[in-house]
């Protein structure tokens, strides 16, 4: 990665502008996974720091942890509600990493990923989501995007298992809105053979 801003300006700012340049470089590497961010701009900042101008960002910014969130799920494809939830999402988390996983008992067939979400960070992952938020070494909230009452008891019987998995896993659930609740992927795929699934798909 490349940081640029470390420049006499930033060594100028207040401490109140370097936080808020901090939420800004911050948003910019939204894609890159947070142990690998924290550890290169952390030694960007030190490298930097020839006279003790930042040790204040520096304490701070070793301090800080944000708020990250997985939102997990086949998403074979990713549409219109999935990304409804992740706007949500994103509404509460300082940082929301894209996680699809491959579902056995699902077709096998991988639809592109949506131009829209690309600056995110998008992982891929095989097994039980249990695993994937262990590998990840940092501490995540498990988001789950529900459409109705339906989808509700299925989450939460799926989440009695995952608690028994990982006692202490945290997870949310986040209602699309009304206009979304009728989309599901498997839906769209039945009328991908009609031709007629491309308006509940983003670009």
């Amino acid at each position: 990665m490349v940081f640029n801003d470390l420049n006499n300006d930033f060594l100028n700012m207040s401490f109140a502008d370097q936080l808020a340049n901090e939420k800004k470089v911050f948003n910019n590497f939204q894609s890159t996974d947070y142990k690998t961010y924290f550890s290169e701009r952390l030694v960007a900042l030190q490298a930097a720091n020839s006279k003790g101008e930042l040790n204040n960002i520096i304490d701070f910014f070793k301090q800080f942890k944000p708020k990250i969130g997985v939102f997990a799920g086949s998403f074979n494809p990713f549409h219109k509600g999935h990304y409804n939830v992740l706007l949500k999402a994103e509404r509460i988390f300082d940082k929301v990493i894209i996680a699809f996983g491959e579902n056995p008992d699902k077709e096998n067939k991988r639809w592109p990923i949506p131009t829209k979400i690309k600056n995110r960070q998008i992982e891929n992952y095989n097994g039980l989501l249990t695993d994937f938020v262990e590998s990840l070494a940092y501490e995540v909230t498990v988001i789950r995007g529900l459409r109705n009452s339906t989808d509700f008891q299925y989450e939460q019987n799926q989440y009695r298992y995952i608690q028994e998995l990982k006692s202490d896993i945290k997870i949310i659930n986040i209602f699309c809105d009304k206009e979304f609740e009728h989309i599901s992927s498997s839906g769209i795929r039945t009328l991908e053979k009609f031709s007629k699934h491309q308006n509940y798909l983003l670009d």
